[in-house]
């Protein structure tokens, strides 16, 4: 394929904000010293570590993986002032990038985050002016949305189909918005698993939609908070993917890419943990936003994580992800053979291949139907769901038809009985619009 030669200008994409942040000096004299033991140390304003009152921590992990911080040495990477996040989780991190993912993005790097959410929020704060247009699925990520408009972003959502975002579509949006002298700016997606929707993107659908990222030279902030639940198509199947990572990153000649990652679903979300992979010149103004604020995160979760990493090996961290697709995968099977024998006639959903969510919406032929309606007759049942109007990128409280169920965290018997719910409850509004129109016609 030809190179294109059409390298992102970063300093254009971000805010005045960005342009005019600064580093923070103080850290920048300071931080390269603090581990040398030749130099008497009367600059920074660290706290002495002798005189914190924490003895020790112990951790245990899958695999009989036991930690322990309680040398000075271990204590001052857990404990004390660490702007950029633990040096070996970062180098860690970049090799398993490098390896896994490959990143064709030229003079790409990463940066440690305090998990997605922290990302996010930093991400679309450098890059939001007011009346910027991104481009998302019909129904996305309630925070993403939150945060684009917050900034004085425009949200244009697209339709999806089981890939994801519909390139065509993105298209005819970007062509009318241009039209319209509108900035066109980011596209932000969740390729594989989304949120709600379920979608799992081929690489066949990146490469088409970053075909239409360059023609109108945008930004993609991929969000890949699922892909490391990845589950095989054959519900019977006791099969599953394993580690793949993929997206746009294998693709990204222009360097026009941010990836997001986080150990939230592949370890566990209170760690705060995760990183951003993304062309070095973005990543100086995030560096900067990171100084500024929370610093990378949890050191403390970071030694353990990279403790946990360096003994596990990848080998155990392979092991991992597939004893971990195998169980979230036995659930999601579960609840697509309750949509088979309970909402058949009634709804129309979408089995996912990776993520937490099924996406569904009945089969009424009420034009206005607003999944929102239903959900006091679901909790009469003691069953919660997601109506799809929260997720709705056309406005606040927009009416959806669609409803998201989560299948990561109920029991089994929960799950079965949310189903039913809901087949109940769909046959319920079908007798009661019946009723209705029978009075009218009286």
């Amino acid at each position: 394929s030809a190179m294109s030669t059409s390298m992102v200008g970063w300093k254009s994409k971000v805010t005045k904000e960005a342009a005019n942040l600064k580093g923070n000096k103080l850290k920048q004299l300071c931080a390269p010293f603090n581990d040398r033991k030749d130099i008497a140390l009367l600059g920074g304003g660290l706290p002495n570590e002798s005189f914190f009152p924490i003895q020790s921590v112990r951790a245990e992990f899958a695999g009989g993986v036991k930690v322990n911080i309680d040398t000075r040495e271990t204590m001052r990477k857990a404990f004390q002032y660490n702007g950029g996040g633990v040096k070996q989780l970062f180098d860690w991190v970049r090799t398993f990038v490098k390896k896994n993912i490959s990143p064709l993005t030229p003079g790409w790097d990463v940066c440690l985050t305090a998990g997605s959410s922290d990302a996010l929020n930093k991400i679309f704060r450098l890059l939001t002016h007011d009346g910027d247009i991104f481009i998302t699925e019909d129904h996305v990520y309630p925070p993403a949305l939150s945060l684009i408009r917050g900034g004085g972003g425009i949200v244009c959502g697209v339709e999806g189909d089981a890939e994801g975002l519909i390139p065509e579509d993105i298209e005819r949006v970007c062509k009318e918005m241009k039209e319209a002298g509108k900035n066109l700016k980011a596209i932000y997606v969740v390729p594989v698993g989304a949120n709600p929707s379920g979608a799992v993107m081929s690489m066949e659908r990146c490469k088409q939609i970053y075909k239409v990222a360059q023609k109108y030279d945008l930004i993609i902030v991929e969000d890949n908070a699922y892909e490391w639940l990845r589950y095989n198509e054959d519900i019977k199947s006791e099969d599953v993917p394993g580690l793949k990572l993929e997206g746009f990153l294998t693709i990204d000649t222009d360097g026009r890419v941010i990836r997001a990652d986080t150990v939230s679903k592949f370890l566990a979300p209170g760690l705060r943990c995760g990183w951003i992979t993304a062309p070095k010149q973005f990543l100086e103004f995030f560096k900067k936003r990171t100084n500024l604020s929370t610093q990378s995160g949890s050191s403390l979760s970071q030694v353990l994580i990279l403790s946990l990493m360096q003994q596990w090996g990848e080998k155990g961290l392979k092991e991992h992800i597939i004893q971990l697709q195998k169980k979230y995968q036995a659930r999601r099977n579960i609840v697509a053979r309750c949509c088979d024998k309970y909402l058949k006639g009634l709804a129309k959903w979408r089995v996912p291949n990776a993520g937490m969510f099924f996406w569904l919406k009945p089969l009424t032929n009420k034009k206005d139907f607003n999944s929102k309606d239903i959900l006091p007759a679901m909790l009469k049942y003691k069953v919660l769901v997601v109506p799809g109007t929260i997720f709705s990128a056309k406005a606040d409280d927009a009416i959806s038809p669609w409803l998201r169920l989560s299948f990561s965290y109920a029991t089994y018997e929960d799950l079965e009985k949310g189903v039913q719910a809901l087949a109940k409850v769909f046959k319920e509004s079908e007798s009661k619009k019946k009723v209705e129109e029978e009075k009218k016609l009286d």
